[in-house]
């Protein structure tokens, strides 16, 4: 139960492209798909935050904080750590919308010869 108290900072590992191995004259033949990459160590700063309105219509402004003193006086004038994800209106179809149904195809049987339905009667 020692679990508790670790950290997953070196768990989640950005990585780049190693643009140096790119510009090296040694390279040859570059495979597209898998591209020479280095990895990123985790950086907790700098930080977005955001400012949400109350009016929904109003921009959501953003900020980026260097430091932990920059979050918290920023926290403390209302600014956030999630971002506003806008949801989607529930849409009704109910009565709104019908289905296009085509027309079923007209069965051509030749000049002067009636459909199949009127010659079995």
């Amino acid at each position: 139960m020692g679990c508790a108290s670790t950290s997953l900072k070196g768990f989640f590992m950005a990585f780049v492209i190693d643009e140096e191995k790119i510009n090296n004259a040694d390279m040859r033949i570059m495979d597209i798909g898998r591209p020479p990459i280095k990895q990123v160590a985790y950086q907790a700063y700098p930080k977005m935050l955001y400012l949400h309105p109350k009016d929904k219509t109003k921009e959501h402004l953003t900020k980026i904080v260097q430091n932990e003193a920059e979050k918290l006086a920023a926290v403390s004038q209302g600014w956030r750590t999630e971002p506003h994800i806008q949801q989607a209106a529930a849409v009704n179809f109910s009565g709104d919308f019908e289905a296009e149904i085509p027309e079923p195809p007209v069965e051509k049987r030749g000049p002067g010869r009636p459909p199949r339905a009127v010659e079995a009667a």
